[in-house]
């Protein structure tokens, strides 16, 4: 019992570190963008040393995706219960609905893959990625959109997004084809992030708070994006 106690200590020592490390780098990206601030900026802002922050990340631009990663947990969350949500739906509605309740029979069953697949990708419209993309342009000081190293970081953090979604889904409905998945995941994603700079390029100056227009704009870029999606799997 006694050895216990230490290690826990130095686990939320470490934790309360990180945050601290995220907190500082958020702060100074979007005060003088991606590249306007050192290593060492960041571990006198954290209150650390520098060595403490290459203890936590390899470098500033894992740094930089870690802080668009947590800017990005609360909407994983969010597409992650939509998506959920909707394979629940067709479960109810489709082929074999309410035939079975044990391994094998939970969301996804009895569904056609395609089907399934449109679903996940359909759960974009049930989240709030307007703002989750302005909060992290300006996390990244409200790059240009032609800063190759930004759009980097902030597609890497997407990724990392979409790799969540894939293992999820791996849970959540087995029997779905595996190269369909990856490939409907790489296209959703990959999409997400193009009409992302599309549309950050319209709107260059937005706030956290996202303005109607500019939602609207979002949203059909959104549709065109879900439109080529819905073209499907080779049968």
């Amino acid at each position: 019992m006694t050895t216990d106690q230490p290690a826990d200590g130095r686990s939320a020592l470490r934790a309360e570190r990180r945050l601290a490390i995220l907190d500082a780098a958020r702060a100074l990206a979007t005060e003088h963008g991606s590249a306007g601030f050192t290593v060492d900026q960041v571990a006198a802002r954290a209150g650390v040393s520098r060595r403490t922050v290459f203890n936590h990340f390899a470098g500033l631009d894992q740094l930089l995706v870690a802080v668009c990663e947590q800017r990005l947990a609360e909407t994983t969350t969010e597409l992650l219960d939509e998506v959920d949500r909707r394979i629940a739906a067709l479960h109810r509605t489709g082929p074999g609905a309410g035939l079975g309740t044990g391994p094998g029979t939970g969301p996804g069953t009895d569904l056609d893959g395609r089907t399934v697949l449109a679903a996940v990708a359909g759960s974009a419209r049930g989240v709030d990625l307007p703002t989750a993309i302005a909060s992290i342009h300006l996390v990244l000081g409200a790059p240009a959109p032609a800063d190759e190293r930004a759009q980097h970081i902030s597609r890497t953090a997407f990724e990392h997004v979409g790799g969540r979604l894939r293992e999820h889904l791996q849970l959540r409905a087995p029997d779905l084809d595996a190269l369909d998945l990856e490939l409907t995941l790489a296209l959703m994603f990959s999409g997400i992030t193009t009409i992302a700079d599309i549309w950050l390029e319209q709107h260059p100056d937005l706030p956290p708070d996202v303005p109607d227009a500019a939602r609207a704009e979002w949203d059909r870029l959104l549709e065109r994006l879900l439109h080529h999606l819905r073209l499907g799997p080779a049968d």
